[in-house]
């Protein structure tokens, strides 16, 4: 039960209409204040639409006016969902392993944050693109078929739906077991080569969000040149969540310590803004670090700028500039996740041609390969 209030315990901290009261009211419980609404007397107005008194107990005034002050805060969490041209999935793509449920696990929790429906898709490959592993993923064997590549193809795909149906099994086990949220979600079986059947989804549907799983940084080794999660970052153009091996799929809802690799422009004070709208963290430290493609004049002061200003437009939560500029970035970026703790990172993506990125790996397809941390990356221009 919430506290006892007594009227004067109480200070009205600000008047607003219907919703914006009701949507302030979420976010200042969120903080561990309770809120009473009261009804402003306005003469002639029906009072399902007079103004409301949002008031708080006042040992608890520092802190609202904190977050009243932090701009913006009577928008909702699910901010993300309504931003331009995104749909109203979420999409996990999957291949049936522990790893698929977690991202499962994560996607699904984001999907109930965001009100948007997660889609579980798998991507089947033809004949013509078959690994070596695809028999024993689908447990279907192909050597007594005729030599007939419809035959094969109807074979895998006879074999992908059952696994799909039994992933889709499991995935209601849990949601029942009280694992996962319960929230409605569908299946989709497609055929082609999963990053390529990934952007393709993504073109057609805009997700709010990709929610995908990655191998531990033991194993991704052997991924280096064809991971599909590394291919749909340097190519979607939606934001993505990756999700590592062993990693708590609760734990990004809960990030207290993140890095944001800063461009020096207006893509910085989006992606801050974005956070604090959509996974509101109240008292979160954000590291800065400086990650543009060519070099920046008085990257300290640039820094040093963004953290005043943040400071100023987010007070309840805490930004660092990063001071180790002198150093090699691959040594910032350890030393940072290292003895900082940091559990999530925020990393600006560039679409960039297959070429270059083997040339040149981006930074988040760098990242995703050295490091075992969740990333959310978010396309830029």
């Amino acid at each position: 039960m919430g506290e006892m209030l007594r009227t004067d315990d109480l200070i009205t901290l600000v008047v607003h209409n219907v919703d914006h009261a009701l949507k302030l009211k979420e976010i200042l419980e969120f903080h561990g204040i309770a809120v009473t609404l009261e009804d402003v007397d306005c003469e002639g107005l029906p009072l399902q639409v007079s103004p409301k008194k949002v008031r708080i107990p006042v040992s608890k005034l520092p802190l609202g006016l904190k977050i009243l002050e932090s701009g913006d805060n009577t928008t909702a969490p699910l901010a993300l969902a309504k931003m331009t041209g995104m749909g109203n999935t979420l999409l996990i793509p999957v291949d049936f392993s522990h790893m698929s449920l977690a991202a499962v696990k994560l996607g699904f929790l984001l999907a109930e944050k965001f009100n948007v429906e997660p889609v579980v898709l798998h991507a089947f490959a033809s004949p013509s693109y078959i690994g070596e592993n695809s028999e024993e993923l689908y447990n279907v064997d192909l050597s007594d078929q005729i030599v007939d590549e419809s035959i094969q193809t109807d074979s895998l795909k006879r074999a992908a739906s059952l696994e799909l149906l039994k992933f889709k099994k499991i995935i209601v086990e849990e949601q029942e077991a009280g694992e996962l949220p319960d929230v409605k979600f569908s299946t989709s079986l497609l055929e082609g080569i999963p990053e390529q059947v990934i952007q393709e989804y993504c073109k057609a549907n805009n997700p709010v969000v990709v929610v995908m799983a990655t191998r531990g940084i033991h194993k991704k080794g052997i991924d280096l040149i064809g991971s599909v999660t590394a291919e749909v970052i340097d190519a979607c153009r939606v934001p993505i969540v990756t999700v590592p091996e062993n990693f708590k799929p609760g734990g990004l809802m809960h990030s207290k310590r993140i890095v944001v690799f800063c461009t020096f422009t207006g893509y910085d004070s989006l992606v801050v803004r974005w956070l604090m709208r959509t996974f509101d963290y109240p008292s979160a430290e954000f590291y800065l670090v400086a990650a543009g493609d060519r070099p920046v004049l008085s990257p300290d002061r640039k820094l040093s700028e963004l953290c005043d200003y943040f400071t100023k437009t987010y007070p309840t939560a805490s930004f660092h500039a990063d001071k180790q500029l002198n150093a090699g970035f691959d040594k910032r970026v350890s030393d940072l996740i290292e003895n900082e703790k940091i559990d999530l990172m925020i990393v600006p993506n560039k679409k960039s041609s297959a070429i270059s990125r083997f040339f040149k790996p981006t930074l988040a397809h760098k990242i995703l390969f050295e490091k075992d941390i969740p990333l959310i990356v978010l396309p830029v221009q």
